[in-house]
């Protein structure tokens, strides 16, 4: 399949369409963002001694933060690309994740993965592929989150790890089976729908590679969870241990889990940081596990803000593209 980023200059209606449809529902988003910042408790925020975090800490948390997207967008193509054969662009890939992003912020949650198959159909890429690997990212994201918590839980719980390390094994098994399982599934579905030339195998996607990329995701929970504890050990005088990082990382990921499954809340408002925080009381002051979760809360926004400017501009660009080669088409 071709990897081009370039808009054909002879397009059919629904594409003209698409990048408007595309900017509305970013300016729907934008909407939701503008709820969940009025929506948080900032005044929280202004419990935090930003004047005593070292210089340091945000050039630290600002490059993880490039590493965890950078990376995220590289762990996406290649999943693209054994799922359907299509080479997207770095770039491409990362605008597909920017669309499910700021989409978690219309209620709902499905229109970022309804806006990501419209930037998928540009690549060429039936929606049928788009819609699976989409299903094989969430299940490989939640598989890879699987991992952290259960090894941040032996850290935190050593006196249960037995029985952590058995329900692990478990889930581990169910988790990459099921991913497994979900090429055939839309294989039967589309069969029964009477969709033709459709492969009987995947070739590179098999309970190894379901692994492997599961362990990759496995690494961006890692840094989001480093992300979550140098935001805390930031805004606090407390000591930075194995155990009190494994608690940060297992609440952080915990949250981001719930907060996904709150279908009708934006972006898991709320959720997220009522998790984290129950989770940390255990291990520090009440208010500090707050201020911390709705620090780090005020950090994902100001990211996905940046994200929605982003799409806004690159679809009104694509809108202007598509209105000029209409007009040119028109003229000849």
């Amino acid at each position: 399949m071709p990897d081009s980023d370039s808009i054909p200059a002879n397009v059919p209606q629904g594409r003209r369409l698409r990048p408007l449809l595309s900017i509305a529902v970013v300016l729907f988003v934008v909407a939701g963002l503008y709820f969940v910042v009025r929506a948080m408790p900032v005044e929280l925020l202004g419990e935090a001694r930003i004047k005593s975090v070292a210089w340091w800490t945000f050039p630290v948390i600002g490059l993880l933060q490039v590493v965890f997207l950078l990376l995220a967008a590289e762990i996406w193509r290649r999943v693209v690309h054994v799922l359907s054969g299509a080479r997207v662009s770095l770039w491409s890939s990362y605008l597909q994740l920017a669309v499910v992003s700021v989409g978690k912020y219309v209620p709902g949650k499905v229109w970022g993965f309804v806006a990501r198959a419209g930037e998928m159909h540009r690549q060429q890429i039936p929606v049928h592929l788009s819609v699976m690997s989409s299903v094989v990212e969430q299940l490989l994201v939640m598989t890879g989150a699987l991992l952290v918590a259960v090894a941040a839980a032996l850290v935190v719980l050593p006196d249960h790890r037995l029985a952590i390390s058995a329900a692990g094994v478990v889930l581990l098994i169910v988790a990459v089976a099921t991913s497994t399982k979900v090429p055939a599934l839309t294989r039967w579905v589309l069969r029964r729908r009477h969709v033709q030339n459709i492969p009987d195998e995947i070739p590179g996607y098999h309970a190894k590679s379901v692994f492997a990329f599961a362990l990759a995701y496995g690494v961006l929970w890692l840094l989001s969870g480093a992300i979550f504890s140098i935001i805390y050990f930031s805004l606090f005088d407390a000591a930075a241990s194995g155990e009190s990082v494994a608690a940060l990382t297992f609440a952080n990921t915990a949250g981001i889990v719930l907060g996904f499954f709150a279908f009708f809340v934006p972006g898991g408002l709320g959720v997220r940081e009522a998790v984290a925080t129950g989770i940390l009381a255990e291990f520090m002051p009440v208010r500090e596990a707050l201020l911390a979760a709705v620090s780090y809360r005020a950090w994902m926004v100001l990211i996905d803000g940046l994200n929605a400017v982003l799409i806004l501009v690159r679809e009104t660009q694509v809108a202007k593209q598509e209105h000029m080669s209409q007009r040119n088409g028109n003229a000849q």
